[in-house]
């Protein structure tokens, strides 16, 4: 089994139902579900652990009471909170979830999103050989600039799936580039690839990424499956997976950890790509974001 660093935030979500989101000025009336632990690095770890794989998990943890819930959820599924002294309460968000499963987030974010370089000291990066990164962690400039640095020291023929996320366009394009061109797997969906690519097609799209990275490109297409390229002999879409959509809140986190436990054991792309699908299908049935880990 190859070793996986699973390193991002963690967050509590606010779940809601809508039965659809308001324009400028509307109203609507919501009913409340209830708070989850979230966050793409959780969730993806969650997912990698729920398909038989193992990897170290590094979400900071700070003071209140969003983080004492957040500690109590990572003490559950059996890991220690990487807990930083002197810090405030973690963020939350609030996710609106339509009829359709669809979902809509605000964040209102907390310590997380003011990450120190100190925080990461405690990171060997070269004992990794697959890594996740979110674009999520990018966006503050100054914590991009550490991430980016840590990053730089993992080892020539280490992995990083790296997954775009929303808001990427927020992230300075410099940066981007030069995490691009260090050779990483990019995970995006539909509407995030022409945020992060040039060319006017799908297919230009996926050359440009593929030409920078020299790492396969995944791209995930809803309901209709997802689409991947490793070569011109090693591409094509990989169906998804049939499910009565309940919430699709981790749908794209669960995605990721199941392809890097996939490739962690020893996986082809195409395999693990439908691994993710499953997985991800499964955490869109569910009313929870996370899929369920014994610790």
């Amino acid at each position: 089994m190859n070793s996986t660093l699973i390193f991002g935030t963690a967050l509590v979500d606010a779940l809601m139902d809508i039965p659809g989101v308001p324009v400028s000025g509307g109203n609507v009336l919501g009913d409340f579900t209830e708070y989850q632990v979230g966050g793409c690095a959780i969730n993806a770890f969650c997912a990698l652990r729920y398909a038989g794989a193992q990897a170290d998990l590094f979400v900071p943890v700070g003071h209140g009471p969003n983080a004492d819930h957040i500690s109590d959820h990572i003490r559950k599924i059996g890991e220690t909170p990487h807990v930083i002294p002197g810090t405030a309460d973690n963020g939350w968000t609030v996710a609106m979830i339509e009829p359709d499963g669809e979902r809509t987030f605000i964040v209102l974010p907390g310590m997380e999103q003011l990450m120190r370089a100190d925080w990461l000291k405690q990171l060997d990066m070269t004992q990794y050989d697959y890594l996740y990164l979110s674009g999520f962690q990018l966006t503050n400039p100054q914590v991009a600039q550490d991430v980016a640095a840590v990053y730089s020291h993992r080892r020539p023929d280490s992995t990083v799936l790296f997954d775009v996320a929303a808001r990427i366009q927020s992230v300075d394009h410099a940066l981007l580039m030069d995490l691009l061109r260090s050779g990483v797997m990019v995970h995006c969906n539909e509407v995030e690839l022409p945020q992060v690519a040039e060319g006017d097609t799908f297919d230009e799209r996926v050359a440009y990424l593929h030409n920078l990275t020299h790492q396969p490109v995944i791209v995930t297409l809803g309901a209709q499956g997802t689409y991947y390229y490793v070569s011109e002999t090693d591409k094509g879409v990989v169906p998804g997976e049939r499910v009565d959509v309940v919430n699709t809140v981790g749908a794209g986190d669960s995605h990721c950890g199941g392809m890097l436990a996939g490739l962690a054991q020893g996986l082809s792309v195409r395999d693990a790509v439908g691994l993710g699908n499953r997985l991800a299908a499964k955490v869109c049935g569910m009313q929870t974001n996370m899929l369920p880990v014994v610790g």
